[in-house]
Order: C-alpha cells, then structure tokens, then sequence
C-alpha cells in the first residue's frame, strides 16, 4: 500500500509538470501561428490573443467545476475525467486544420490542466500528513517550474513545427491517464487530519459535502481572506513574471529573448527550485513548533518582496552594444545587480506556492477541500489574467515607461499583505473549529 501511495504522489507531482509544460508550449510560435493562419507580414494580437484567453478562460472555469466535483464524486474520477478532457485538447491542437480548430484545443487544454489543479492538491491533502504536506506542495511547485523551462525549450527548439510539442504532451498526458486508471490510489478522505492521529484503520471517512459544508466554506473568514488575497497575489506575480522579458528587452539593455533565457537558466530557474524546496521544509518545521509559522513566513514575505521588487526595476541598466552577446551581458555590472536581486526575489517569493496549501488544508473539512481549492485556484487564475492586462494598460498611460507601470501594477500587491497578517487573528478560531468537528467524528476526546 505505502508503494501505491508513493507512486499515486509521484503521478500527481509530474502531472504538474505536464501542466506547464502543455500550456507554454505556444508561447514561443504565437508570431508563427499568425503568420500560419492569417498571412506573413501583420501580426493579428487579437486573434492571437484569444488562444490565451481560450485558455485562462477554461482554466479558470473547470477549476470550479472539477473542484467541486472531486468533493460529490471520487477524488481519482474527477482526475480521470479532467485528464480525459486535457489529452482531447492536446489531439485537436496537434491535428488542428485551422484557427478554429486551434482555439476549441487551447479551450479544452484549459479546461483539462485547470481541473487538474485543485483536484490533485485536495488529493496531496488526502496522502500526504500535515508534516509533510509542505514538502509535497513544493515539489509540485519545483515541477511547474521545470514544465515551463521544458515548454520554452521545447516550443523554441522545434518552432516553426509547433505542433509537434503538442503531440509530445498529449503522449505523455496519454502515459498518466492509463497509468492513473490501473495504478493510482484512491485515498480516503479524513486521513492525516488529526496531527499525529492515524486515523486510516480507525474508521471510513463517508462525510460528502453538502449545502451546509458549502456554505460553512464562505462562512470561513480565513477561507475569505485567503481567496481575496489570491487575487491581488497572483496579480503580482504574474506582473512580474510576465514582464520580466519585455523590461530587459525593452530597457537600454535591448537584451535578446535568448540571452534573457540563458540567464534565466543560469541564475533565476536555480533560485526558484532551490526556494520551494527550502521554504517547504522550513514551512514543515517550523509548523511544529507554532502553528501559525506558514501564515507569518508568506505575510513577511510580501511585506520584503513587494517593495523590493518596485526598487529593482528602477535599477538604471548599462547599454550593451550587442544584442546577442552572453559575454558582454555577464560584464554588464549593473545588468548583473539587477538579475542577481531578481533571483534573491523569486528564491523569497517561493515562500507563497509551497505555504499556501497546507494552510487550507488545516481549516477545512476533508470532504469540502476540492471546493475550497476550486474557489481558491479561480481567483488566483483570475488575478493572473489580470496583471499582465492591467500593467499593459498603464504602460499606455505612462507614456510606454515600464519601470512606473510596474510600479502602480505592485501596489495592487497591498490588499493581499494586509490580508495575510489578519489571517494571523482568524486562524486559530477557524483550526479550532474544524478539528473540534473531526475530533467529534472520530469520537476522540
């Protein structure tokens, strides 16, 4: 049994790879793509940028959907449909014989990779205890992380053949369903809820949600909180994350994309692996000790990285002469200060992705976590759809001066930290209430 669990985590981690992998894949062809289906010579944005909201859009969508699903039918069903939904978006993609085509595949990719999410994180939760759900978390979090190198590779090295990424995906996409179907576990939901309680053999968790475990869930300020700051979290992130390119681009830098991913793959990629893996077993550890030790390590967090982030894009970059010279941008010292504190930034801002889940897990019932997770994950798609389109906006507005839209889109960072230190006053009210119901149901006093 402890093989199968093992292996079912494993499965689930690398569907996050996948994940990535499948939705990056485009981004180095969309140009390509244009020029494929409307003509060489003008670029069509809005068409282009339908793909992405094709895609967002579905996501954010089916994370509801499939959330909630996983909490009235079985946890592994719902992955099985939300797989089979993905692979089809990956078959039309490859297959596709005009743009109508390639949209209905980006729309199905979404609702496929979108359902996936909170169903696989309520299923973490299922497995995995709560001493080492932080270390699970974070190599989710790791495997994104690679996904979307890998999906960047991939995409660039076989551009302009963009297909055939996709069909790379949609087999391995292929490998996990079969694999899940025959050999993924399915988890009883009440396990590893209790501490240090082994509740596995005492006895069958058959609590399903219902309307009033739904409501309880909005009733939840925590809940609340959380769900708030996942908007403007997320929104910030994205912000930076997305723009990271056209700032070096674009600065008097005028580095090209292929310098910023080489630099990228020297410094910033390193940072983000190394941060979720340590911040998840700080995370781990210091939960023992208090509490509330994940909550506090994501407040201070935002608090340090959202002004530190507005100062480093003001850093003032030397020109370099060539645009596609790695020496010269490895001599370039004010160059180099800037990518070196943007790695120290993303290595912090880690903290978020591998804290977070084990935060919901501690306040919500076992048979209403895909909810929460679904609610959770929408808003947090919503607010990286946003940022990007809102420093877009005032990139406009400012007179095309990225270094003051950054800096108006980071100040939308302000209502997500000052949610985070009230979750520091709601917590343990919330906690208390949920094991106060579990110990009852286990008949533990």
């Amino acid at each position: 049994m402890l093989v199968e669990k093992k292996f079912t985590i494993w499965l689930i981690i690398f569907g996050f790879f996948i994940k990535e992998f499948s939705r990056t894949i485009i981004l180095p062809n969309l140009t390509i793509i244009s020029n494929y289906y409307f003509g060489v010579g003008i670029f069509h944005a809005f068409e282009i940028s339908l793909l992405i909201t094709f895609q967002m859009g579905g996501s954010s969508v089916a994370c509801l959907i499939f959330g909630t699903l996983a909490d009235r039918i079985t946890r592994k069903k719902a992955l099985i449909i939300s797989l089979f939904f993905w692979d089809i978006g990956l078959i039309l993609l490859t297959i596709s014989i005009n743009f109508y085509f390639l949209l209905i595949g980006e729309l199905f990719l979404g609702i496929g990779s979108g359902g996936f999410i909170p169903v696989a994180q309520a299923i973490i939760g299922d497995a995995v205890s709560s001493q080492e759900s932080g270390k699970t978390y974070g190599w989710t979090s790791n495997f994104v992380a690679i996904g979307f190198l890998f999906g960047i590779l991939a995409g660039s090295f076989f551009s302009p053949y963009w297909k055939y990424p996709f069909l790379i995906a949609s087999f391995l996409i292929s490998i996990l369903l079969f694999l899940y179907i025959f050999k993924g576990s399915q988890f009883k939901l009440g396990n590893n809820v209790l501490g240090n309680v082994n509740n596995e053999n005492r006895s069958t968790y058959s609590y399903k949600i219902n309307w009033d475990s739904f409501i309880g869930i909005l009733k939840n300020k925590t809940n609340i909180l959380i769900f708030v700051e996942g908007i403007f979290s997320i929104l910030g992130i994205s912000i930076i994350t997305t723009y990271l390119y056209p700032f070096l681009i674009e600065s008097p830098s005028h580095l090209t994309p292929i310098i910023i991913s080489i630099l990228m793959l020297i410094f910033i990629f390193p940072s983000q692996l190394i941060g979720n893996y340590f911040w998840s077993r700080i995370g781990d550890f210091l939960e023992r000790k208090y509490i509330k030790a994940r909550i506090l390590l994501i407040a201070l967090e935002f608090t340090i990285t959202t002004p530190f982030f507005i100062f480093i894009f003001w850093i003032p970059i030397s020109p370099i002469i060539s645009t596609d010279s790695l020496q010269l941008a490895f001599t370039n010292s004010s160059l180099m200060i800037f990518i070196c504190l943007f790695s120290i930034g993303i290595f912090l801002s880690a903290i978020y992705d591998s804290n977070q889940p084990p935060i919901i897990n501690k306040i919500n019932l076992p048979e209403t976590r895909g909810s929460v997770f679904a609610i959770n994950r929408f808003v947090e798609e919503l607010g990286g759809s946003l940022g990007p389109l809102l420093v877009g906006i005032f990139f406009e507005i400012t007179g095309q001066n990225l270094s003051i839209a950054m800096t108006i889109g980071m100040l939308f960072m302000i209502p997500g930290i000052f949610c985070w230190w009230s979750i520091l006053k709601t917590f343990s009210k919330d906690y208390k209430t949920v094991k106060s119901i579990l110990m009852k149901r286990f008949n533990l006093s």
